[in-house]
């Protein structure tokens, strides 16, 4: 047996016996509605005044599927429309329209695909034959047959339903999100990980959220459970989604929320999801992972210390953004050649790695544009040692850089004279490019 169906979807089996189509009988499955709103919708029945009935009738339909929805918060339902100004106070009347009623209902679990099919039908019914009345044309009403379908659509769909099961179980989920640390292998994230893409974005919603409006133990919680789905979900995430968290880390970054952002920041890299944060704040980060890799390779013990920023520099994401990219190919490829000492042999592996991934769009501007500007790159290949510059051979080798089109005359030597394993002309070359620069001879 499948839980997670259990625990999202709805019951498909209807609660109003087929053979039953008499307004009287179908009414009394009505659970929701009282006994004297049951004795008006049968009397208007009876006086054959369909359009009375079902206006009637819809209401308390649409008021009962609203009322359920509101039980997951105001504030989520507003995300999930896309509407950002919505607090818990505010009406869930207000906020939804019939139509985003139904569409939510069905993907939340409320209503199954066709009693949303059947329930957009009958909504559709009502509003014609309503504008007709306005347009004062009772050249066509609803006739008995429709209106007995439509009071069946209802409280089959809705009415009949004194309690739905989903809902109350999905608001129980959202609120351990906050209230409990979940663990990675019990039931409800393995609930989660085989339920409807539609509840992984409900999830991201709830997480989301929670990393800007809460604080202290609820936060604490929130981020537990942000470290254990994230990772989780990210490969089968859609990019809207990926975005959003990218945009959520952005928003508390930038609003100060220092806990947040460094919880957000964390679970993101655990997903290489930096390419999904805004450009500006994702250049910040990758800057400051530059700049962490070259402290710890201008320090002492450098081959010790440089693995971890490293690896934390190829954590950010798969594509470096043209803004960070002077100082983070300055850090990779410092800690890939090392210096007259040698080379970290965890570390540099992992700057090999990322050096590997750069496009040659992203080459071409650093060797055009930074390479001849780079005191740190070709003050290693102009050292009496050649150490680096062997190393700097196998980077023009594995990225085959002799094949990228370059402009900088002085800089297309370099890297031909590398792959030639010519190590003089590679020493003359950087030394010409110092001296050209910076006014240095070596």
């Amino acid at each position: 047996m499948n839980v997670s169906m259990q625990l999202w979807q709805p019951a498909d089996r209807e609660l109003v016996p087929s053979g039953v189509n008499t307004p009287d009988v179908i009414t009394e499955y009505a659970a929701r509605l009282s006994r004297k709103s049951k004795r008006q919708i049968v009397s208007a029945f009876d006086a054959q005044n369909y359009e009375m009935a079902l206006n009637f009738l819809w209401l308390h339909t649409v008021v009962s599927l609203k009322k359920e929805l509101g039980t997951i918060g105001l504030q989520l339902l507003g995300e999930m429309l896309g509407k950002t100004e919505v607090s818990e106070q505010d009406d869930v009347e207000d906020l939804l329209t019939t139509r985003d009623t139904i569409r939510l209902a069905k993907e939340l679990g409320v209503v199954n695909r066709t009693e949303a099919l059947r329930l957009r039908h009958t909504h559709e019914m009502i509003t014609h034959f309503n504008q007709l009345e306005l347009e004062e044309d009772s050249s066509e009403e609803i006739d008995q047959l429709e209106a007995i379908n439509s009071l069946k659509v209802c409280v089959n769909s809705v009415l009949a339903k004194p309690k739905i099961e989903v809902a109350e179980k999905f608001v129980e989920f959202r609120n351990a999100l906050e209230s409990e640390s979940f663990a990675s292998d019990e039931d409800r994230i393995n609930n989660l990980i085989s339920s409807p893409y539609f509840f992984w974005k409900l999830t991201i919603n709830i997480l989301m959220n929670a990393t800007k409006n809460s604080s202290g133990a609820q936060l604490e919680h929130t981020f537990a459970n942000v470290n254990v789905i994230l990772p989780l979900l990210w490969p089968k995430l859609r990019k809207p989604e990926k975005w959003q968290i990218g945009r959520a880390y952005a928003e508390v970054y930038l609003d100060g929320k220092t806990i947040s952002a460094s919880g957000l920041k964390r679970a993101l890299m655990k997903v290489q999801g930096f390419d999904f944060v805004p450009e500006n704040l994702r250049s910040n980060a990758f800057v400051k992972a530059a700049e962490a890799v070259l402290r710890a390779h201008d320090g002492m013990n450098n081959f010790y210390n440089e693995p971890s920023p490293t690896r934390s520099l190829s954590q950010l994401g798969t594509s470096i953004p043209i803004p960070a990219l002077p100082a983070c190919m300055t850090a990779l490829l410092s800690v890939a050649l090392g210096n007259e000492y040698g080379f970290s042999w965890e570390a540099s592996p992992i700057a090999l790695k990322i050096l590997k991934k750069i496009s040659e769009r992203r080459w071409q501007y650093y060797l055009d544009q930074i390479l001849p500007a780079d005191w740190r790159i070709l003050g290693k290949l102009a050292a009496q040692n050649d150490q680096s510059r062997n190393r700097w051979t196998e980077v023009v080798q594995q990225n085959e850089l002799v094949n990228i089109k370059l402009e900088e005359c002085m800089i297309s030597k370099l890297v031909k004279s590398a792959m030639a394993k010519k190590d003089s002309d590679v020493r003359k070359q950087a030394v010409q490019l110092l001296s050209r620069h910076y006014g240095e001879n070596s």
